[in-house]
């Protein structure tokens, strides 16, 4: 059997070739994900070589899979070839997040790179135990700010201290619920819409009036309308205007590259002490906090995660948790969960025996 030592080479040719596609659509890719999946791939190929399997690129099969995922879950599958061929053992397993990743990068390989559609399962094919490696949404501890007992306006007053621009920034995360890429390329001139220039395709609510425009900077660059609703999100949207001066601005640094933008905002956010191992908390959880927020209004309770009572109406929860994940920018509910906790579910009487029916109205 060939020992296949141009893989790298090979795989490398593939990398050229498709990289910079999107796995199912007809559009292009981030630098980022470019980055991650060529780094995925030849990790992948790396550990099956070290595993024994001395395998062409374009020969990659349903066999070299399982014997990932084996190792990825520690299965003791995969024991006796790793003794066989002085590879250790992870002490413990990947996490779920890990694995479903490094699959769905094999995935987008196998079926638009190799002509192998279909090939790569979901993650609970190649398990004994799916429910083990179960991804789960659900957040159980509470990011936000106010739930970890940190004062927003104390810490952008001191980051506004160090750099004011990167403080209209944090502003817009809380006011808004934006992801730091998004707040950074934001262009506030002419970002405000009425309810009647909202295209219908994003099912904008008839509880508001007014939406800010989202889209630069954006995941999979989707648009997005999020609600102007308080007095809170007109100050942020007037802290912003400054440091945009011209209908083309963007709030990002003028004369860095957004990686430096990004790379300053982290860091003024570092020297003002907002880390997770001095306060508790990032940046990410005033994102928690918005639509934490939300929940409050749309439901008149607390977000699970902060220990709040079920909604009694089971239809006005399902209404809220689509809104909050549309604002957030997602389009399933239950992404909501991530943000907010599980909801439980409102306890219900017992049926009054020989009734034949449910008690309770």
């Amino acid at each position: 059997m060939s020992n296949n030592r141009l893989w790298k080479r090979k795989l490398q040719d593939k990398i050229n070739e498709h990289n910079g596609q999107h796995g199912r659509k007809a559009k292009g890719v981030s630098h980022k994900t470019m980055q991650e999946r060529a780094s995925s791939l030849f990790r992948s190929f790396g550990l099956l070589r070290r595993l024994g399997y001395q395998i062409d690129p374009s020969n990659l099969g349903g066999t070299h899979i399982q014997v990932l995922v084996d190792y990825w879950t520690s299965n003791a599958r995969v024991a006796d070839r790793c003794r066989q061929h002085g590879v250790d053992m992870l002490e413990r397993p990947h996490s779920s997040t890990y694995i479903q990743q490094q699959l769905s990068f094999l995935r987008v390989y196998a079926g638009a790179w190799i002509g192998k559609p279909g090939m790569v399962r979901p993650l609970a094919h190649y398990v004994d135990d799916p429910a083990r490696f179960q991804r789960s949404y659900t957040a159980t501890q509470d990011r936000s700010w106010e739930g970890n007992a940190v004062e927003f306006k104390r810490i952008v007053e001191k980051v506004a201290a160090i750099d004011a621009r990167v403080a209209a920034q944090l502003a817009l995360l809380l006011a808004f619920g934006l992801r730091r890429k998004e707040a950074l390329m934001f262009m506030p001139h002419g970002a405000v819409v009425d309810r009647e220039h909202v295209p219908g395709s994003q099912h904008p609510s008839d509880r508001y009036a007014v939406f800010l425009r989202i889209e630069r900077g954006t995941k999979g660059g989707r648009l997005r309308f999020v609600a102007i609703r308080n007095d809170e999100q007109r100050a942020a949207l007037e802290m912003a205007l400054p440091f945009a001066p011209y209908p083309s601005s963007h709030l990002g640094h003028p004369g860095l590259s957004l990686q430096q933008s990004l790379k300053r905002f982290d860091n003024v956010l570092r020297k003002a002490g907002v880390t997770r191992k001095q306060l508790g908390v990032t940046a990410h959880g005033l994102r928690h906090q918005f639509a934490q927020g939300l929940h409050v209004e749309l439901t008149d309770v607390h977000a699970p995660v902060r220990g709040g009572d079920a909604c009694a109406d089971p239809e006005v929860l399902k209404a809220a948790l689509l809104e909050i994940a549309r604002q957030l920018g997602h389009n399933r509910p239950s992404i909501a969960c991530a943000y907010l906790g599980s909801p439980a579910r409102p306890s219900q009487p017992a049926p009054q025996s020989g009734s034949g029916k449910e008690g309770g109205a």
